[in-house]
């Protein structure tokens, strides 16, 4: 049966689609705009940040046909036009019926996305019935104190020819964008991909290798320097700052303050730091679980503090920047630092640990993100299930990253979340082992080495280990894990590789190191997802097909495998 409500967005997808787009991005940016709002209500510009939004979505939802959407708006709208215009202030309650009103939108939205797309539809009319009551109710009650008159400002509303309001905005922006469906930027990019490929098996063709014609070879490096600027610029489209997530996490700290009873300050930089999309949108969740973990378990109430010599508001932080190849995302508080003997006893008492077993102070904060672990004395609105944080170590995995934990006592932890710039290729070392090649993303890889005869033992029970400066490695050999013939089998004539998987470290045994490339990364598809110690496949530009390997993965295997070879 045909849903009258949507009958003008089905009519025409396209429009459905841009409508949607600019209506969830109009809503990202609010909760940023309404939280500078509650900051600052005498500040003409947050108000009228504010009020664009709102104004904007309810006329595209009136032209729409979307009803309820368009009459949530407008009262919104009207309670902003009064402040505006100084016949209302904007307090406290103002600002939870308006935040409260984003949520509502948001759903909504969500809710006419899922009927397009063939999903029945929630029922939102007694939520909204009473969220309008209420901003109809506030928008009438004039307070008491009217000594109240925004500051002009460049956004200041006009009087249209025709008696109604409309806004103006100074000056003009020289910059233009086009939204694109984000299926046709993969395909490009896929494209842009294989294009890479045969550039590089063209270029390493023995035949051509063989050829000393110039003017070949020229257009040979004029193809190679188009098919990398082309490549570098496809990848670039994927690229998306950073900022809204970080916006949303602002609303998250708002909310938790609240909850929690603790006074927070989140300090947020590096927001126009470009990630991959996929990795903008999938690392939202981490981020919460993260915050509210450092909110319930690292800011210390406010007479804590005060005893401490700490300020009673607590601090988050916030900050994104690039090292190396990848973008580090930083989640730091000021609190009171991870109970390093506390984790372990309840790690112990979980039977996550063997009592008596020596860790690193490193390997035990790891274990905040084993499933289940938490250290959490009663349940509350926050954490306390013990799910949080494994859910962050799943969730970044997935994103090819790595978590890294600082912490100190009385002082606050940090946590470093690594990621890669783009899923959609890495900087990987080329190994062979036997007949077989491999990449191994260097993101992992903390150093080579060829040992010597006496840096390799035998500990029984253990097995094979290596032995780099002062430190003692587990030493695996990657033909045993993937039962590889005709390796080389003598550690003295292979090459060792540091892989470092925070907090732990093993050391690869391959026959030898082919050189460093940017690799294309390719889906070895459903069937063969699951692969221990694979991350995925490349085309080499030789033609030939290796396999991306996995750090932990191959960690994991480790333990499951004897060692082969003799000393």
């Amino acid at each position: 049966m045909a849903d009258p409500d949507l009958a003008a967005l089905e009519a025409d997808p396209e429009l459905a689609t841009i409508f949607l787009s600019e209506t969830f991005d109009h809503l990202s940016s609010l909760e940023a705009s309404v939280l500078t709002l509650e900051a600052s209500p005498e500040d003409r510009k947050a108000l009228n940040d504010v009020f664009r939004p709102f104004h904007t979505i309810k006329a595209g939802a009136g032209a729409l046909g979307l009803a309820s959407v368009e009459e949530l708006a407008h009262r919104v709208e009207n309670l902003l036009d009064r402040a505006r215009f100084g016949e209302h202030r904007i307090r406290a309650a103002e600002i939870e019926l308006i935040l409260a009103s984003v949520d509502l939108l948001t759903g909504m939205m969500r809710d006419v996305e899922g009927r397009l797309a063939g999903h029945d539809g929630s029922d939102f009319h007694d939520r909204c019935a009473v969220l309008i009551t209420a901003l109809d109710h506030l928008s009438e009650a004039a307070p008491a104190d009217q000594e109240f008159s925004p500051a002009p400002h460049a956004y200041d509303a006009q009087e249209s020819p025709q008696g109604g309001r409309r806004i103006g905005l100074e000056g003009g922006s020289s910059q233009a964008t086009v939204k694109v469906d984000t299926r046709k930027l993969d395909s490009l990019v896929d494209l842009v991909g294989e294009l890479a490929i045969v550039q590089s098996m063209i270029h390493e063709d023995p035949h051509v290798l063989g050829k000393t014609d110039e003017r070949l070879n020229r257009n040979l490096a004029q193809l190679h320097r188009i098919t990398s600027e082309l490549q570098r610029g496809s990848i670039a489209m994927r690229l998306v700052p950073i900022r809204q997530t970080f916006q949303r996490m602002s609303r998250l700290v708002r909310d938790l303050s609240q909850k929690s009873g603790k006074a927070l300050d989140l300090v947020v930089s590096g927001e126009d730091t470009e990630l991959d999309r996929k990795v903008v949108e999938e690392i939202s969740d981490p981020l919460m679980h993260m915050l509210r973990n450092s909110v319930d378990h690292g800011i210390e109430d406010a007479d804590t503090r005060r005893r401490a010599g700490k300020p009673p508001q607590g601090r988050l932080s916030l900050t994104a920047y690039h090292e190396g190849g990848n973008v580090v995302i930083a989640v730091a508080d000021d609190g009171s630092g991870l109970d390093t003997e506390r984790i372990h006893r309840k790690a112990v008492a979980q039977k996550l640990v063997e009592p008596g077993t020596a860790l690193s102070e490193s390997e035990i904060h790891a274990l905040i993100f084993r499933p289940g672990f938490s250290t959490a004395s009663e349940l509350t609105e926050i954490s306390g299930r013990g799910i949080g944080m494994d859910v962050v170590r799943r969730n970044v995995e997935t994103l090819r990253g790595r978590i890294e934990i600082r912490s100190s006592p009385d002082v606050g932890a940090t946590f470093l979340i690594k990621l890669p710039l783009t899923l959609a290729t890495i900087e990987g070392l080329l190994l062979s082992v036997g007949a077989q090649r491999f990449v191994l993303p260097t993101f992992v890889v903390r150093e080579s080495l060829r040992p010597a005869p006496d840096r390799t033992h035998f500990i029984p029970g253990q097995g094979w280990v290596v032995q780099v400066r002062e430190e003692l490695l587990p030493l695996v050999r990657l033909a045993d894990l993937f039962r590889i013939p005709a390796a080389v089998t003598n550690p003295d004539e292979a090459v060792v590789i540091v892989l470092e998987d925070h907090p732990r470290h093993m050391a690869l045994m391959v026959d030898q190191l082919l050189g460093k490339q940017e690799i294309v990364i390719k889906s070895l598809g459903e069937a063969l997802v699951n692969i221990a110690g694979v991350a995925g496949g490349a085309i080499l530009a030789d033609g030939r097909i290796s396999l991306i390997l996995d750090a932990r993965g191959l960690m994991r295997l480790k333990h499951r495998e004897a060692p082969s070879y003799a000393a």
